[in-house]
């Protein structure tokens, strides 16, 4: 009995280990329906894999709806533990006369766009969430196309599979189409996941032809078909944003950006992406 007891406990510490390293999947079974067709497991320094990922700059100017922060390349980067970087840093006000404030942020975006896109599949990235109040961090599948107007996403929606804020347990998975004016639709959901800030969690969409599933850490969170799901390809974004205006720093349990608590980081331990093995009988 003491011997199998030993055995069961050396079992579960193994389990445990591969799951705080991130290396084991249930999609490694041979069983499963889906194929690996896109990863990045972010070893090295340096820049991100440019053939994978691309970094542009980006403002949005005060005067503009939405989420401040300077996008800049320089904060994105491979820390060489296996881990993608996205940090935002305080720096000086770049619109001096047009904002009060004497300071603005630069935080990060990578995206596959012109180097990886799909439709439908099962998209996944493993991470840990920022610390900070004021700043959000997010993994979503996006095309130019959304900015087309026709009462439907499926030409092309934001699909959102997750936004996770460094002062709630709140994550955020939302659907966005018909461009973001007048004509902009959207729908979202909110899930409250306790201690989702400490910790590596897994975020998870399942997107088929007629429906988007959600998960976090392997739990369904939410399922939609609005809009009339998407049936174009998508290519991957991984960015941070800031709560200085627009929808996250009205909402009643945001808090504005502090500048004191920066730099604070978003931190990436892989992406997979998978397409789903059609079925004998198809």
């Amino acid at each position: 009995m003491r011997s199998l007891l030993l055995a069961l406990i050396g079992l579960a510490a193994g389990l445990a280990a591969q799951a705080e390293q991130g290396t084991h999947s249930a999609l490694d079974d041979k069983a499963s329906p889906w194929r690996l067709v896109f990863s990045d497991e972010f070893k090295g320094k340096g820049r991100p894999d440019p053939d994978k990922w691309i970094s542009k700059e980006y403002n949005r100017r005060p005067n503009e709806k939405g989420p401040d922060g300077w996008w800049d390349p320089e904060n994105a980067f491979l820390d060489g533990h296996g881990h993608l970087v996205l940090r935002t840093t305080k720096i000086e006000n770049r619109n001096p006369g047009e904002d009060k404030d004497p300071y603005d942020f630069a935080t990060a975006m990578v995206s596959t766009e012109g180097k990886f896109e799909q439709t439908f599949g099962r998209f996944e990235a493993r991470a840990k969430l920022p610390q900070a109040a004021g700043w959000w961090a997010a993994f979503w599948l996006f095309s130019s196309s959304v900015n087309n107007v026709d009462g439907s996403g499926r030409d092309g929606t934001e699909v959102d599979i997750f936004e996770g804020f460094g002062w709630t347990d709140r994550i955020n998975q939302a659907l966005h189409w018909d461009g973001y004016n007048k004509a902009h639709q959207w729908v979202s959901s909110d899930t409250v996941v306790p201690g989702i800030r400490h910790g590596w969690h897994t975020f998870t969409l399942e997107w088929y032809p007629n429906e988007y599933v959600f998960f976090i850490d392997g739990q369904e969170t939410w399922r939609s078909r609005a809009g009339g799901v998407s049936q174009v390809p998508l290519w991957l974004k991984l960015s941070g944003e800031l709560s200085t205006s627009g929808w996250a720093a009205t909402e009643t349990w945001a808090n504005k950006a502090e500048p004191e608590k920066y730099p604070d980081d978003f931190l990436v331990d892989w992406v997979r992406v998978y397409e789903r093995i059609p079925d004998t009988d198809d």
